[in-house]
Parts: structure tokens; sequence; C-alpha cells
């Protein structure tokens, strides 16, 4: 059977009887008791210590409680400790002002320490009871994430991989009547292989990264041959959505970086800004240079945009798939992931930037010396 670690109490009271008081009688009940004689060392004790419940008087030298509640939930890691409030006064506004603050118990001095021990034992249980809770749910959510991250890697092979085995059927039993019909069989075999190339490249990528490696070898990119020829590609995969777009890349750019995973990042960009475009529309690809060996990658589309709240958010690994049956492109969503990884290995990052029209994206690769030769 698994120990439960003991509950820590923060106490802080002015008055040194009743902080003593309160924590020998803790004490006995067998929690872990830290004490504070005001609410500034309160306010240094919880956030060292983060305690799973804090006793404050209200009445105390600044901050008194009120001030140190609100402080306190303006903090991530402090915002959740549940608070009992001490006081001597009577009126109800203070008592009303106490539950407005997000306390979670208010107990009027004089108090019976035996009172005071059930409530403190009464709030823990409801924090545990919530913490099961939250972390069952979070465990369910997990699982059905799983389950559509599985699903959805099995459907992005098995599609292309049917292609494929189609395609390579029909030429080797040789069913087909014009010469054009080879080439276009051969061409559907070729790009879903490539696509399935992709994925397990990611996968791979994504796996690296779990590991702790990071892709920071830089060697000299030829930019108009490696990278221009992956975005080419990238774009016939979308000739049908007849789409109006362009790559440019400054003729003083020179870049060292990683080639494969600099083509793969940069592919994902593009392949972004292509899916979430209207028919149409208008796709930009553009490279300026950033020092000797860096360079800035800007690509816009005309799509409906990402909203602020989500500038971060889709950073996340699989953000897609986890919008479940909502979402309505398909991929593993990790495009934007593997690019933000990719930069930040070499010290650069990827961010969205404001547009008035669609979606701006920028990937940043600082300066940096070729480490090959």
């Amino acid at each position: 059977m698994v120990e439960q670690p003991v509950p820590t109490i923060l106490v802080i009271d002015d008055e040194p009887g009743i902080r003593i008081g309160l924590k020998a009688a803790l004490q006995r009940e067998g929690f872990s008791v830290l004490a504070a004689s005001d609410g500034g060392e309160g306010e240094r004790m919880a956030r060292i210590y983060r305690p799973d419940l804090i006793i404050s008087d209200v009445m105390m030298p600044p901050p008194n409680g009120f001030e140190l509640k609100r402080r306190l939930q303006d903090e991530t890691e402090t915002a959740v400790i549940p608070f009992i409030f001490l006081t001597a006064r009577m009126a109800e506004e203070d008592r009303l002002r106490g539950f407005s603050t997000g306390a979670d118990d208010y107990i009027t001095k004089p108090f019976s320490r035996q009172e005071l021990v059930a409530r403190v034992k009464a709030i823990l249980r409801r924090q545990e009871l919530g913490r099961q809770v939250g972390q069952k749910e979070a465990e369910a959510r997990l699982e059905q994430l799983h389950q559509e991250i599985s699903k959805n890697i099995t459907h992005e092979l098995r599609t292309p991989m049917s292609s494929v085995l189609t395609s390579l059927d029909i030429l080797l039993q040789k069913k087909f009547s014009r010469p054009e019909e080879l080439a276009w069989f051969a061409e559907t075999a070729l790009k879903n292989a490539e696509r399935m190339q992709g994925l397990v490249e990611d996968l791979i990528f994504l796996t690296d990264l779990d590991a702790g490696l990071t892709y920071n070898f830089r060697q000299n990119v030829n930019l108009n041959y490696d990278l221009r020829q992956t975005l080419e590609r990238k774009l016939s995969w979308w000739k049908d959505r007849q789409l109006m777009t362009s790559i440019t890349i400054a003729s003083d750019v020179i870049l060292n970086a990683p080639r494969g995973q600099l083509c793969q990042a940069a592919a994902h960009l593009l392949d972004n800004a292509c899916k979430f475009s209207p028919e149409g529309g208008q796709v930009g690809f553009h490279v300026a240079a950033n020092g000797d060996g860096g360079c800035i990658i800007t690509v816009t589309d005309e799509g409906e945009g990402i909203p602020l709240d989500f500038r971060e958010k889709v950073f996340e690994r699989y953000y897609q798939i986890s919008q479940g049956d909502a979402r309505i492109y398909g991929g593993l969503g990790v495009g934007l992931t593997i690019a933000r990884a990719f930069a930040r290995g070499l010290g650069g990052d990827v961010t969205i930037l404001g547009s008035q029209k669609g979606c701006r994206v920028q990937m940043v690769i600082p300066p940096g010396k070729s480490d090959w030769g």
C-alpha cells in the first residue's frame, strides 16, 4: 500500500499565542506545520513551500489576509491553495469579503481548536476528492487522445499505402491504354510514397525530441536546390486548389543549418499555408537574410487566420487531433510543433505574427557558422 504524504499547513498570525497554539494543535493531528508572523513572511513561505492549506489572520501587518489571498491568486502555482481566514471581527460584510476573495472557510476568534481542526480536515478531504476527480478526468481525456492519435496515424498511413499499392499493381499488370496514363499512375505512387515518408520522418523527429535530441549540426544549405526543390514538390500536392503561390529567396541569404530538418520544418509551414487557404488564394514563402548563416522565413496565406488566444495553443503536439470530430482538416497536427522545435534547437523560434488578412508565420534562424569543414 502506497503511503500518503503528510499535508503541510501554513499558519500566519501576528499573535504569538494563537500562532504557537495552532501549530502545536495541528502537529498533534499529524500535520506538517509552517508558521509565519506576518503577511510578508507568509507570502514568501507560501511561494517557496506551496502548502496544502493556509490558515491566515485577516488583521495583521501588511499585507493583510485579504491582500495576501489576492496576491497568491495571481500566481498559477499558489492560486489553488485553499484558505481559512481567522478574525476577531464579527461584521457580516467582512465575512462576505472573505468569501468573495476565494476563501474556503472563515472562523471568528475566539474559536475552538477542535472545530478548526475538523474544518481543516474537511477542506483537505474536499481538496483531495477534487484532485482525484480531476486526475480521473485527465486520464480519461488522455486515453481518448491516445486512441484518436492511433486511429489518425493508421488512417494517414493506410490511405496513401492503398494508393501506392493500387497504382503499382496497375503498372505491373499494364492496365492502361495510353502512355500518359502510365506516367499518371507512377506519379500517384511516388506522391503517396513521399507522403508516407513524411509521416515516418515526423514520427522519428518527435521520438528524437522526446529523447532530448536536437538537430543543431549546421551545414551550408543550397537554398535554390535543397529548399526550393522541396517546396516546389510540396506545392505539387496542392495543384488542384489552383493557389497563387510565390517562393522568393533573397540573393544575400547564406544559411547554415541541418539540411534535412530545415526542409522538413519549412515544408510543414508551406503545407499549412496551402491547407488552410481558400481555393485560388495567395500563398507566399519568403526567405530573408539574418546575419551570416541565419535567415528569416515568412509564410503567408489568405485563410481564416489564428485568433490571438490560440497563437500558442496551435504549437501543441497533436493539437488538431485533440479537436476530435470538430476538426476539419487531416494530418497529425504536428507541423508547427516540429517547426518550432527545430528552430529553437538552433536558438531561434517560430511565431504567429499579426495580420490583417489570413495568417503570417515567421521562422527565425539566428546567425551561425557551419560545423562542416
